[in-house]
C-alpha cells in the first residue's frame, strides 16, 4: 500500500512539474512574441527575444516558438493561421500573412 501511495505522489509530482513547465513557456513565447512582432527592435531586444524563444522551445511541440524565430516566413504564417482558424490567434496570423504578402491580402478582400 505504502508503494501505491509512493507512486501517486511521484506522478503527481510529475504532472505539477510538467504544468510548471508549461506556464513558464507560455510566459517565454509571450515575452518573444511582444518582441518580434514589433518593427525594428533593438539587438538587444532580438537577443532578448531568441534567449525567450530558446527557453520556451524545451519539451514544446507547439509550432508558435518556430513561427517566432523567423517572422518573415509565410509558409510558416500560412499553416500557423491554418492551424488556428476561428480563434484569436488565426486573426494575428493573417495580419502577418497581410503584411508580408498584401498582393494576396487583396485577393482575399482584406
Amino acid at each position: 500500500m505504502r508503494a501505491v501511495r509512493v507512486a501517486a505522489v511521484l506522478g503527481a509530482v510529475i504532472v505539477c512539474a510538467w504544468f510548471v513547465l508549461g506556464a513558464r513557456q507560455a510566459h517565454e513565447i509571450d515575452q518573444a512574441t511582444n518582441i518580434v512582432t514589433v518593427p525594428r527592435q533593438s539587438a538587444a531586444k532580438l537577443r532578448a527575444a531568441a534567449r525567450d524563444l530558446h527557453a520556451a522551445a524545451l519539451l514544446n511541440p507547439d509550432r508558435t516558438v518556430d513561427i517566432l524565430r523567423e517572422p518573415d516566413n509565410l509558409e510558416a504564417w500560412i499553416s500557423y493561421t491554418g492551424a488556428n482558424l476561428g480563434r484569436p490567434n488565426g486573426r494575428r496570423g493573417l495580419a502577418a500573412m497581410i503584411r508580408l504578402d498584401p498582393i494576396d491580402a487583396r485577393a482575399l478582400g482584406h
